[in-house]
C-alpha cells in the first residue's frame, strides 16, 4: 500500500505552528526565574514554594496529557480529531501567557497565588491542549517514516526561531529599560503573543488532516481501553517519556540558569543571548545534514549519535567552565548535535503509531503524541523546579546587577550549566540505544503479508 507523503508546503505550515507555541513555552519555562527574582523579588522561601508548585503543576500535566489524548480519540469533527483541539486552545492559551507577566506591585503571597494560577492554566490547561492535539497531527498528514522525519527537520528549523527569541530576551529587556522594570517585560511579551498567534493560526489554516490515511470510523466499545492498555504495556511509551523528560530537562535548566551562569560565572549577563545564538549555526548544519542521515544510518543511529555529539559539548564546557572560548565550543559542538535530537525526537510518537497498529489494527495518535507531551512537561518542570530550589538554598544573593555571589552559588550555577547535563547525555544515549520499534514494525508488516498471500 503507497504511503501518503507530506507537501513542502504542509511541511513549512506546520513548523510556523510550532514555532508560535515553542516561543510561548521556551519563554515561561526559562523565564519565569528572572521574573520572580528581578521584577517579583521573591525571597527564598517564596522561590522554593513556587519551584514545588511548578513540579507539582507538571505532575498534573502528565495526567491531563493523557486525558487529552482520549479526548482527541473520541473525536470525529469537521476539522479532524486533532486539529479541532489546536484551533481551540491557541487564543485563551496566548491571553494567560500575557496574564502571566502583566502583574506587579502586589504582596508576595498575592503575587505567588496569581502566577500559580496562571501557571497552572497556561501549562496543565491550553498547552497541554495545543501541543498533544498538534503532535497528533503528524501522523494525520503523513504515515511514510522517513517523510515524517523531514517534516520534523523542517519543523526543528522553526524552533530555533522560537529558540533564538527566547536566547535575545535578556538584551531587548534591557533595551526597553532594564529587566528589574515591569513595563519591559509587558512590552517584550506582547510582541512575543502577536508572533506566537500569527504563527499558529496559519498552521492552523493550512494544515489539514488526510481522511485518505484512515477513514474516519466510529470506534466500537472498549476500543480506546484495548489501545490504552497497549501503550501502557509497551517499553517503548516509557522510553519515549524518558527521553523527552531527560532532553526537555537539560534544555529548560540550563536556558533557565543561564543568565545566572552567564553573569556571575563569566560575569556579563548579555553573554546568555551569545550562548543562545551562536549555536544556531552549528544547529542548521545539523538540520541540513539530518535527512542525508536517516537515509544513510536509520533514525535510530541518527538520533544516538546526536547524542554522542551533545555529550562532547557538555563535556568540553565541563571541563573549563570559567573559560568564555570553551563554553562557547562547547555550546557549538552541542548545538550540532541538540538540533538532530530534537528533530527525530518528533518521531518517536508517529512510530509508536505505527507499532501499535500493526500490533492491535487501531491508530492510536492523540494517545501516542502524549508520550511526546506527558515527558517534556515532566522535564521541563524539573528543570524549572531545581533552578529555583538551587536558588533558594545555595546562598543565592538577590539584589542589583553584577551582586557577589557565594562560592557555593557559583559552583550549582556551574553543575546545572555543564555537569549534570553530561550525565544525563550518557543515559540519553543509552535510552536512545534501545529504540528498535522500526525494526520490529518492519518484521511485524513483513509477517502480515506473508499470511495475506498463503494460500488457505
Amino acid at each position: 500500500m503507497a504511503k501518503v507523503k507530506s507537501t513542502l508546503k504542509e511541511k513549512f505550515f506546520y513548523g510556523f505552528g510550532n514555532m508560535g507555541s515553542y516561543i510561548l513555552w521556551a519563554f515561561v519555562s526559562t523565564y519565569i526565574t528572572e521574573y520572580v527574582t528581578d521584577v517579583a523579588k521573591f525571597p527564598s522561601d517564596i522561590l522554593a514554594t513556587l519551584g514545588t508548585i511548578i513540579l507539582v503543576c507538571r505532575f498534573f500535566d502528565g495526567a491531563s496529557d493523557i486525558v487529552m489524548g482520549l479526548l482527541i480519540e473520541k473525536t470525529h469533527s469537521k476539522l479532524g480529531k486533532a486539529r479541532f483541539w489546536y484551533g481551540v486552545s491557541i487564543i485563551p492559551m496566548t491571553i494567560v501567557f500575557v496574564l502571566m507577566f502583566a502583574f506587579s506591585g502586589l504582596d508576595n503571597i498575592s503575587f505567588l497565588v496569581l502566577i500559580s494560577v496562571l501557571y497552572f492554566l497556561f501549562a496543565v490547561v491550553f498547552y497541554t491542549m495545543n501541543s498533544v492535539a498538534f503532535n497528533a497531527e503528524l501522523p494525520r498528514i503523513s504515515d511514510d517514516p522517513y517523510d515524517q522525519s523531514n517534516i520534523c527537520t523542517v519543523n526543528s528549523v522553526f524552533t530555533s526561531v522560537g529558540s533564538l527569541l527566547a536566547a535575545l530576551t535578556i538584551p531587548i529587556l534591557n533595551a526597553f529599560g532594564g529587566k528589574d522594570k515591569q513595563a519591559s517585560w509587558i512590552y517584550l511579551v506582547s510582541i512575543l503573543a502577536v508572533i506566537a498567534v500569527v504563527g499558529e493560526v496559519l498552521s492552523f489554516i493550512k494544515i489539514k488532516e488526510k481522511k485518505e490515511i484512515e477513514p474516519a470510523t466510529k470506534r466500537e466499545k472498549g476500543d480506546l481501553k484495548k489501545g490504552l492498555k497497549a501503550l501502557l504495556s509497551t517499553k517503548y511509551f516509557y522510553v519515549a517519556v524518558l527521553m523527552f523528560c531527560i532532553n526537555y530537562y537539560i534544555s529548560l535548566s540550563v536556558s533557565t540558569i543561564g543568565t545566572k551562569y552567564a553573569e556571575f560565572v563569566l560575569g556579563n549577563d548579555n553573554l546568555s543571548s551569545l550562548f543562545g545564538s551562536l549555536p544556531m549555526i552549528t544547529m542548521g548544519i545539523g538540520l541540513l545534514a539530518t535527512p542525508f542521515l536517516v537515509k544513510k544510518i536509520g533514525k535510530r543511529w541518527t538520533l544516538s549519535s546526536a547524542i554522542v555529539c551533545v555529550a562532547i559539548g557538555n563535556a568540553v564546557g565541563s571541563i573549563w567552565p570559567y573559560s568564555l572560548g570553551a563554553g562557547l565550543t562547547g555550546a557549538m559542538i552541542k548545538g550540532l548535535g541538540s538540533a538532530i535530537v530534537m528533530s527525530q525526537l518528533f518521531t518517536l510518537a508517529p512510530d509508536i503509531v505505527r507499532y501499535l497498529k500493526l500490533k492491535t489494527g487501531l491508530r492510536l495518535e492523540g494517545l501516542a503524541a502524549s508520550a511526546n507531551s506527558f515527558g517534556s512537561k515532566i522535564g521541563s518542570g524539573l528543570g524549572s523546579a531545581v533552578v529555583l530550589w538551587t536558588l533558594a538554598y545555595c546562598g543565592y544573593v538577590s539584589g542589583p546587577a553584577g551582586a557577589a555571589q557565594p562560592h557555593s552559588a557559583i559552583i550549582s550555577f556551574i553543575s546545572i550549566y555543564w555537569w549534570v547535563p553530561l550525565g544525563l547525555s550518557v543515559i540519553l544515549f543509552l535510552l536512545s540505544c534501545t529504540w528498535d520499534i522500526n525494526k520490529k514494525s518492519d518484521s511485524i508488516e513483513k509477517e502480515q503479508a506473508k499470511e495475506v498471500v498463503l494460500p488457505k
